[in-house]
């Protein structure tokens, strides 16, 4: 007959669900952007961290090893999950954008361009430091921003200094050799520019 301690010894994938609230930051934070979310994501992350210490200790004391093993892989079967995710297109960013997406096409329609000039505006994405430092959502109709670095058209650099002069997002792809740039495509005309480091978005 097992001992009492250890009859609620088993395996269980249940320990992953604490880490939801931590992760779920990253996914509704553009819901209430004014909230203070770098001290939502501390208050988080010390009572996810005190939760797992205590479990550990717990578990430890009373010898349940499956239920420990559980709680250490626990953010592997999350890890694992997010990446199933992302393999078939399922962010963070890309449910925000479907559900966002007609909102900026509506403004952009307001564009005035004379002439038949293409398109181009930026949109603030992510300046919460949670994942990233900054993040810019840019509507290019030239898909020029998708290009290597120096293959965009002197008319696509004049596009994207007027827009840097007009709402202080600047669109930079050769920000320095301290930071790092990436361009991803999310929509059609449509991409996040992430930038490692501030200075590239003045």
């Amino acid at each position: 007959m097992p001992e009492p301690e250890k009859r609620s010894d088993k395996f269980t994938w249940t320990y992953a669900l604490w880490l939801l609230p931590f992760l779920a930051q990253n996914w509704l934070y553009w819901l209430q952007p004014q909230w203070d979310w770098w001290t939502i994501s501390l208050i988080v992350w010390v009572l996810t961290l005190i939760a797992v210490a205590g479990s550990l200790c717990i578990n430890l004391a009373q010898r349940r090893w499956r239920r420990l093993v559980s709680l250490l892989i626990a953010p592997l079967l999350l890890l694992v999950l997010l990446r199933l995710l992302a393999a078939i297109g399922i962010t963070s960013d890309s449910v925000r954008f479907a559900l966002t997406k007609q909102t900026y096409l509506a403004e952009i329609e307001r564009t005035d361009l004379p002439g038949g000039e293409q398109r181009f505006r930026t949109f603030v994405w992510d300046d919460t430091f949670l994942e990233k430092t900054y993040s810019t959502l840019v509507y290019d109709e030239s898909d020029e921003v998708a290009l290597p670095r120096g293959e965009q058209s002197t008319a696509w650099q004049q596009r994207v200094q007027t827009s840097c002069s007009e709402k202080k997002e600047c669109v930079d792809l050769d920000p320095g050799p301290d930071e790092y740039v990436s361009v991803s495509k999310i929509g059609e005309h449509f991409y996040i520019l992430d930038n490692y480091l501030p200075n590239a978005f003045p």
